[in-house]
């Protein structure tokens, strides 16, 4: 190799050995994010055993791997990959770009770098039961009708559920509907509740055209058609709402606070997010469009987008620089954290995940920052926490995180 290749051979075996600085770890990528030293990367992974043999299988692996890494090791902070980008502790091009680097060498490593005999081995072993992972959460929830009646929505066909005096619900693929037919001035509205369980979310249109999510863990209590002057809800857990335009009836939605103090959001139109569980230390109200007033007790907040509201047991603040892609983006089918405390990411976990989670050890009161998509398995989920030295133990759905 000429001056220049060994100096980037020293540096890749610094980086096999994890002693490479935050500069030589974004040197190496933008080298060979430059395209053309493809071979040179091949020649270094196969180097990591002198005596290891490339063929058949192991080349074709490597040449895909090889193009994986290429597409993934882009050095740009804005083009956020959207299926699954790892937390991180320290600096972005470490392990938001070097830990895909890193994980898909290690792959690489794992099968390229296997002496020839232990293939045959492992083939000629008994094959034990791998354990159960545990899926991501689904599309259901349960309807309660007026009268009591229970329909699990996620095991019922599409079409028509139920009829609530002039009301239809219709359901269609992961969401039901609300449908008005015929003249109900007159009539009474009656009241139906869709709670999901963790590990479910679920949509679904008020009757007033009205857009709304349902989170893990949450529920909406809601007349079947809006009468009077006001359009009234009431949630437990976390809801997004699109709410349909109507300047001559306010929307509103109720809710109780971490403390469990009442709290009102007003509305005419606009997009919102409202974070009312109960084992948070605030409940928080985030605007993307439009604009709220937020009421409790005699305190009121108005928001405009981009804010978000805070209710902790003694005051409203406001947050007037807040990432709305962050709060929202679980309506999305993503986790994504900000600098965000472990504890905090593991309620997400364990509500999406429907698991236990138990902490042995001091945590480090350092935050995480990433992307990741709710799509995946908790055994991805987990082996991303894993990437940032911590130990996880797993039993069936009992999470035990030792620091």
């Amino acid at each position: 190799m000429n001056g220049g290749n060994q100096s980037i051979e020293a540096l890749f075996q610094r980086y096999i050995n994890n002693t490479c600085s935050d500069e030589d770890i974004k040197r190496l990528l933008q080298y060979f994010d430059e395209g053309n030293n493809e071979e040179l990367l091949k020649g270094l992974i196969k180097n990591q055993n002198s005596e290891s043999q490339l063929t058949g299988d192991y080349q074709e692996l490597l040449d895909t791997t090889l193009k994986k890494i290429k597409q993934d090791i882009t050095i740009d902070p804005e083009g956020i990959p959207a299926t699954i980008i790892p937390l991180y502790k320290k600096l972005w091009f470490r392990v938001g770009v070097a830990v895909i680097l890193a994980s898909l060498i290690s792959t690489m490593l794992l099968y390229v770098l296997k002496p020839k005999g232990e293939k045959a081995i492992a083939q000629n072993r008994e094959v034990k039961e791998q354990p159960r992972d545990v899926p991501p959460g689904i599309n259901s929830a349960v309807l309660t009708l007026d009268n009591g009646t229970s329909i699990k929505l996620d095991s019922t066909a599409n079409g028509t559920l139920a009829q609530q005096g002039n009301t239809y619900v219709q359901k269609m693929g992961g969401q039901i509907a609300y449908n008005k037919k015929g003249d109900d001035m007159n009539a009474k509205p009656v009241y139906n509740t869709v709670t999901t369980a963790r590990g479910n979310q679920y949509q679904l249109i008020l009757s007033d055209g009205s857009k709304v999510w349902l989170n893990a863990a949450s529920s909406i209590h809601f007349p079947t058609f809006f009468a009077g002057n006001e359009r009234k809800v009431e949630i437990t857990g976390e809801v997004y709402f699109e709410v349909a335009k109507d300047a001559a009836k306010p929307f509103k939605v109720e809710f109780s606070t971490s403390s469990g103090q009442s709290a009102q959001v007003e509305v005419l139109g606009t997009d919102f997010d409202v974070n009312a569980y109960s084992d948070n230390a605030d409940t928080k109200t985030t605007l993307l469009e439009g604009k709220v007033k937020i009421t409790r007790a005699a305190q009121t907040q108005m928001l405009s987008p981009g804010q978000q509201a805070l209710l902790s047991a003694n005051m409203i603040a406001l947050n007037k620089d807040v990432d709305v892609s962050q709060a929202v983006a679980w309506k999305d089918g993503f986790f994504m954290f900000n600098n965000t405390d472990l504890q905090t990411i593991m309620k997400q976990a364990t509500r999406w995940y429907n698991i236990e989670v138990n902490y042995e050890g001091k945590m480090a009161s350092e935050g995480f920052t990433g992307k990741i998509s709710r799509n995946v398995p908790l055994s991805e989920f987990l082996k991303i926490l894993e990437m940032n030295d911590l130990h996880v133990k797993k039993e069936g759905r009992k999470i035990t995180i030792v620091s």
